[in-house]
């Protein structure tokens, strides 16, 4: 794992070490302070600089859902010519598809009452994925961070009319995916999304070790 300082990124981003420091204290940029000082793994680096520059156009949600269905051992939907290209897409690896999987939902972030995140939780068509669904995938990761969850979005519409939330870009608890109605890729009794999908949204998390585990998971060396 290679550490970079403020200045070290900056280098890598071809910024300013001032404007590494607001992405840093906004979340764009993943890092951690030790002894006071801010470092960056490389790869977090790269991963911003290929959310800043895309080196490829995101695929569209259906494509999206697609390859993930491949990964978690299911058929696809749509035509056969359909079905080849997810065969095509998949076989290159999740790990190398992250830029083009990005858009497989919209992500929206909300601050609520704690008291009504366990509740927002249980709801019958939310889909717990990331550190949320880490206990029943047995992947080790233990602490309050927020709420991750598929949502389709027209469910999410009547969630907020449910639930007051505030959206907001930090100090939030509360992570939805909204999936169009059209491409939601859940059946009606799960309640926590398989391991390759809980995989790919870890590797997108802002949070350090999330991250980390989320690439190992996708062959990250």
């Amino acid at each position: 794992m290679q550490l970079l300082s403020v200045s070290g990124a900056a280098a890598e981003l071809g910024v300013s070490p001032r404007r590494v420091r607001q992405m840093l204290s906004t979340g764009v940029l993943a890092g951690q302070r030790v002894g006071g000082a801010w470092v960056i793994e490389k790869h977090a680096v790269r991963a911003t600089a290929g959310a800043r520059r895309p080196a490829h156009r995101p695929w569209s949600a259906a494509s999206a859902w697609a390859v993930l269905a491949l990964a978690c051992g299911e058929e696809p939907a749509g035509s056969a010519a359909a079905r080849r290209r997810a065969r095509e897409r998949y076989d290159r690896g999740l790990l190398e598809s992250l830029d083009q999987l990005r858009e497989r939902a919209e992500l929206r972030r909300f601050y609520a009452h704690p008291a009504a995140v366990p509740r927002i939780a249980d709801r019958p068509g939310v889909v717990r994925t990331g550190a949320s669904a880490a206990p029943e995938h047995g992947l080790g990761l233990a602490g309050a961070g927020p709420l991750v969850a598929y949502v389709r979005a027209e469910e999410l519409a009547r969630l907020l009319e449910d639930v007051p939330m505030e959206e907001r870009a930090g100090n939030l608890n509360v992570c939805l995916r909204a999936v169009q109605d059209v491409c939601w890729p859940f059946p009606s009794d799960v309640s926590v999304a398989p391991l390759p999908v809980v995989a790919v949204d870890l590797a997108e998390s802002p949070n350090v070790r999330e991250r980390r585990l989320g690439l190992k998971m996708l062959g990250y060396p």
